[in-house]
This record gives structure tokens, C-alpha cells and sequence, in this order.
């Protein structure tokens, strides 16, 4: 499980250094996460699935926020069984999150611009998923009497 790890802290890294595209320049998705919650409590954000990227950026680093911490448990987590749920619950959220950000991929520049720089989290998010269930699926076989 020690690959398992580090490809769980390199997914919460590349999912961190998505850049995004705001006002008159761009910045990382997880420094958006951080900083819009001051914009949040001062009401200048709203949530939003489908509306523009600039409406959409908040609830896709917010959701992300979520998923990076749920892998971020996961991490420290011994007992395989927790540390599998918790991956596949984390992961999920993070993909929603990026679609959220990268809905209008073919309509959008802005949207291409994330969907390209978010490529290396997509890719490490596919293979810690993929291992996770082949480990699952090895460990299940090994407890199960035969």
C-alpha cells in the first residue's frame, strides 16, 4: 500500500495545481479553494453546476476541497477496508468536481485551459483508482477461506 499513498498525495498535488483562469489571470485551483471562502463570507460567490466558469469555479473548489481531504484521511488510514472506501468515495468527488470546473470543455477556452493543465490529475487519479481495486480485489481474495 505504500504506492497506494503516494499515489493518493500525488492526486491531491495535481488536483491542488489545476490552473484556473480568473479575472486578468490565472491561479491554482487549490489556492482558489483557500481564498474563496473569504469572497464566500462576504457574499460574492455563488454555487452553480451549469452556469458560467466564473459561477462554476466556487462549487468545483469547494467539492474538490472535500474530495482532497476525504483522500487526505485516507492516507493515514491502516485498516485497508476504511482506506479503500475512502478512496473510492474521495475519487469520485474529485472527478465530479472536475467536470463541474470543465463541463463546457469544447465551448469553452477557459474551460479547455483547465481540462489541459488538469490532465496529470486526471491521469494519477485514473491509476490510484485502478489500483485500489486491483489491491481490493487481492486482499478480499486472500481473507476468504477456501
Amino acid at each position: 500500500m505504500k504506492n497506494a499513498n503516494r499515489l493518493i498525495i500525488m492526486t491531491i498535488v495535481f488536483n491542488f495545481f489545476i490552473l484556473i483562469g480568473v479575472g486578468h489571470g490565472i491561479v491554482f485551483l487549490g489556492l482558489f479553494e483557500v481564498l474563496g471562502f473569504k469572497e464566500f463570507f462576504r457574499g460574492d460567490t455563488k454555487f452553480s453546476f451549469t452556469g458560467n466558469y466564473d459561477d462554476r469555479l466556487f462549487t468545483s473548489a469547494t467539492i474538490s476541497l472535500i474530495g482532497q481531504i476525504i483522500l487526505l484521511i485516507s492516507y493515514y488510514k491502516r485498516v485497508l477496508l476504511q482506506k479503500y472506501v475512502l478512496v473510492y468515495t474521495g475519487i469520485p468527488i474529485l472527478f465530479f468536481s472536475f467536470f463541474v470546473l470543465t463541463i463546457e470543455l469544447f465551448n469553452s477556452t477557459l474551460d479547455s485551459f483547465s481540462f489541459c493543465t488538469g490532465m496529470p490529475f486526471l491521469i494519477t487519479a485514473i491509476i490510484l483508482l485502478i489500483r485500489t481495486i486491483k489491491n481490493h480485489r487481492l486482499t478480499s481474495k486472500v481473507q476468504q477461506p477456501t
